[in-house]
């Protein structure tokens, strides 16, 4: 289960390191830390011997002093990560990333903009529990977007995919700033023409900006700016079967995500409307690291109750072998 917490806080390591630095008579670095809105962020998740969760320390400095370190900023980012590393290196089960510098974010205000969406709003915007995605694109590519919108559902990812999703009737940048309000994650389809867009990079520093997994996926150009320093993987637009099935596992690996994704994958097998779709499902959930009661009890009631689940060809085995048999409990009427 991937940690929700670094074992220290942003704050003390930042002190920690500003008194290293200081007695190194390292003023530029000294200035950075004692002026930086510090935090710790997720980057992903090994599950192997053990698990380990991956971060990244995260430095916002006033945009004046940002313009002066910005010449050397790759540098100082090194050397304040190599300290860091060094005075962490006893956490067996959190590894430090990378130290990431960034100017201090300043809100623009938007006119409609809702930063805490109606639960109405949200329920007519997104299907019901499922793991809600922005798709961040170039316009011309709307059909093939559409197709990997509907290989994600697959998937129990509801993509938010502007030129469908919004009704004519209502305001087109009220509905695109619901959405990225609302979702939990973005994924940036980084065409070579991605940049020349009016929106999609404010799309992907809207996501930043509040904090939210941004997952680059490379069609033919490769991801830039703030974006840059994330790792993203490589996609095809002729294969949207693979390209949902990577980012379904992408956010799987990511602790800011899993909880989620995995809530909705279980969902989505429990409703299951096809063979096909029970057993898609089924590959993702026997990998899960960690089940609770009440999800394996939704798990033993879709084998149950759910023809297109228990009919599935040896899906209720592998979903038993993994999280046991149901225990011997009178019948119960099926929620289908």
């Amino acid at each position: 289960m991937p940690n929700q917490e670094y074992p220290k806080s942003a704050q003390e390591v930042v002190g920690t390191l500003t008194e290293v630095f200081r007695g190194q008579n390292r003023s530029d670095i000294v200035e950075v830390l004692i002026n930086a809105t510090s935090r710790f962020q997720t980057q992903g998740y090994d599950g192997w011997n053990g698990g380990t969760t991956y971060w990244s320390l995260q430095l916002e400095v006033p945009v004046a002093g940002y313009i002066k370190i910005e010449p050397k900023l790759e540098a100082i980012e090194k050397e304040i990560f190599a300290r860091a590393e060094f005075l962490n290196r006893l956490f067996s089960y959190d590894k430090l990333d990378a130290v990431i510098i960034t100017p201090l974010s300043k809100a623009i205000p938007i006119v409609g903009q809702r930063t805490a969406p109606p639960e109405a709003e949200i329920q007519r915007l997104w299907p019901e529990n499922y793991f809600r995605l922005f798709l961040s694109h170039v316009s011309k590519y709307a059909a093939k977007v559409s197709s990997l919108k509907d290989s994600l559902k697959v998937y129990g990812i509801a993509a938010f995919v502007a030129h469908e999703d919004v009704e004519p009737s209502l305001q087109w940048q009220n509905e695109i700033e619901l959405a990225l309000n609302s979702m939990y994650a973005l994924a940036a389809l980084i065409t070579d023409d991605f940049t020349a867009s009016l929106w999609t990079d404010q799309e992907v520093g809207w996501a930043l900006g509040r904090g939210r997994l941004v997952i680059p996926v490379r069609l033919g150009a490769n991801p830039y700016g703030f974006a840059g320093k994330i790792q993203g993987m490589k996609g095809d637009f002729g294969d949207p079967r693979s390209m949902a099935r990577s980012i379904c596992e992408i956010l799987l690996k990511n602790p800011q995500t899993h909880l989620e994704m995995q809530k909705s994958l279980i969902w989505g097998f429990r409703h299951a409307g096809t063979f096909a779709t029970a057993i898609e499902f089924s590959k993702q959930i026997i990998q899960f690291a960690n089940i609770t009661d009440a999800e394996k009890r939704l798990l033993w009631d879709a084998c149950k109750h759910n023809p297109q689940v228990s009919g599935a060809f040896n899906v209720p085995e592998a979903i038993y072998g993994k999280i046991g048999e149901p225990p011997p409990v009178a019948e119960d009427e099926s929620p289908f």
